[in-house]
C-alpha cells in the first residue's frame, strides 16, 4: 500500500496529468504504488469529474478533465 495522505495523492496525480496523458500503470509506476490501488483512486477522481477516461489501443489512459476534445 501506500502511506500517501489523500490528499497528497491526488495533487500528485494533477501534477503528473497537467502536460500529459498517461495510462493505469505508468501512473502506478511513477507514484510507487500498486496498480490496483492507482485504478480505484484514478476512478474515484473519474467519478468526481476531475479525470478524463480514455480507451486508446490496449490501453487505459486518464486526463485532466476537459483536456482532451472529443
Amino acid at each position: 500500500m501506500t502511506s500517501k495522505a489523500p490528499e497528497d495523492l491526488e495533487s500528485m496525480i494533477v501534477e503528473l496529468l497537467k502536460t500529459r496523458l498517461m495510462s493505469v500503470s505508468q501512473i502506478a509506476k511513477e507514484l510507487k504504488i500498486r496498480r490496483d490501488f492507482a485504478t480505484g483512486y484514478l476512478e474515484a477522481l473519474k467519478n468526481q469529474g476531475k479525470l478524463d477516461f480514455h480507451c486508446i489501443g490496449k490501453s487505459n489512459v486518464y486526463t485532466l478533465a476537459g483536456r482532451i476534445k472529443k
